[in-house]
């Protein structure tokens, strides 16, 4: 059969490019923000947050300052490396913002991103992870409530991705037939932001299913194009 080429990892993707990960216990900075950033071990990072925006702020400095966190070092350095990754904690952050806890049930791909300067800050935009769940008779779902969503079935499998309002396409007539159990989904009020990230989930989707969309997504024609309410 021949020679087949093995591809890297998820873990490796992006390795050499400056990111910051986040996981139930830490947010890590790989080598290579390490490097941009000039950070070293020993240092304090203070972290800022703008839930309406989703994003998250790290300010690095050499004091220590109230509700600052040190940075240790992850692993040990390899001959020849001047910088290697840090961590610091992030228990707090993860347990006081949902939509930050949702992030680290993702995949190791979906948990990584890019900082850009703002200001004094290094800043990451996180993406909408459908952190509020419902049961799909549930009626806790605010009538105003503007976002992206997905239906679930009990076993897990997800059936549909959408966007716009989410109460009331739930009690759409075309909609009472369809099969699932439970509704989860982000606020995201910007429309353009709406299509951008129906557009991320639906890509992710197909990714992981050999390019096949969700059952309703496929029989109702939806595809990561639409651009109309869905």
């Amino acid at each position: 059969m021949g020679w087949e080429q093995i591809p890297r990892a998820d873990t490796f993707h992006g390795s050499n490019k400056p990111f910051i990960s986040i996981s139930s216990a830490h947010f890590s900075f790989n080598s290579m923000f390490v490097k941009t950033a000039d950070l070293a071990a020993g240092m304090q990072v203070t972290m800022f947050a703008d839930p309406e925006e989703m994003k998250l702020g790290f300010e690095f400095h050499s004091d220590e300052r109230p509700n600052s966190f040190p940075l240790y070092q992850a692993s040990a350095a390899t001959k020849g490396e001047k910088r290697t990754a840090l961590n610091c904690s992030g228990q707090q952050i993860v347990k006081k913002y949902p939509w930050v806890a949702s992030v680290t049930k993702l995949s190791v791909k979906d948990r990584r991103f890019t900082p850009k300067k703002e200001g004094g800050l290094w800043a990451i935009q996180l993406c909408p992870a459908f952190e509020e769940k419902k049961a799909r008779e549930s009626a806790d779902i605010p009538s105003e409530a503007r976002g992206i969503y997905r239906y679930l079935r009990e076993n897990g499998e997800i059936v549909y991705i959408g966007k716009g309002a989410i109460k009331q396409r739930l009690a759409s007539p075309e909609r009472r037939e369809w099969d699932f159990d439970v509704v989860e989904y982000s606020i995201v009020n910007d429309p353009d932001q709406q299509v951008k990230w129906e557009d991320h989930w639906l890509t992710r989707y197909k990714e992981e299913n050999k390019g096949k969309l969700p059952f309703y997504n496929k029989q109702s024609g939806i595809s990561s194009k639409d651009k109309d309410e869905s």
